[in-house]
């Protein structure tokens, strides 16, 4: 009976422990965060991303910009998801297709990266020094306007005030 109690104490304080082993990490600036994530990431630099463009085949290349970002310019093919709204996005959902990832410096795509791993994304590729690392590269190869369409909205007009 003595035996069965000390193996039953044994494995409860293994449950125990395995339960709160898990390591909340805290982060004294978003640089920890960020370094932290991209040592299990997968990346491509923009000269091997021009290459892939140039070869048809099943990926997808996401901006997680904001909107006016995109506007501005993107990479050919880009589909723009903001950081913010990836995990709810309708754009993306073949899990067996490769993404290439990019954000202004690649720190909110490095973000984004695990959140698709936690989705059950495969492929994952994150494009090392973003936007501003493309658009120093390949400012032959920018498309602006939202989708690839090549057209900026047209600018607001102000509304004429009071006097009129």
């Amino acid at each position: 009976m003595k035996t069965y109690k000390l193996l039953l104490l044994l494995l409860l304080v293994i449950i125990i422990v395995g339960c709160s082993s898990k390591k909340e990490s805290s982060y004294d600036n978003i640089d920890q965060k960020v370094s932290e994530v991209q040592a299990d990431i997968t990346k491509v630099t923009v000269a091997e991303l021009k290459e892939i463009l140039n070869h048809k085949g099943e990926y997808k290349i996401i901006d997680c910009r904001e909107k006016e970002e995109f506007i501005d310019g993107h990479i050919p093919g880009a589909i723009n998801i903001p950081r913010g709204v990836l995990e709810f996005s309708e754009k993306i959902s073949n899990r067996k297709e490769t993404i290439y990832i990019y954000s202004q410096t690649a720190d909110r795509a490095s973000l984004a990266c695990p959140t698709l791993k936690l989705l059950k994304y495969k492929k994952i590729y994150l494009i090392d020094g973003g936007w501003e690392e493309w658009n120093e590269a390949f400012p032959e190869l920018i498309i602006e306007g939202d989708n690839g369409n090549g057209s900026k909205p047209a600018p607001k007009e102000e509304e004429s005030g009071g006097c009129g």
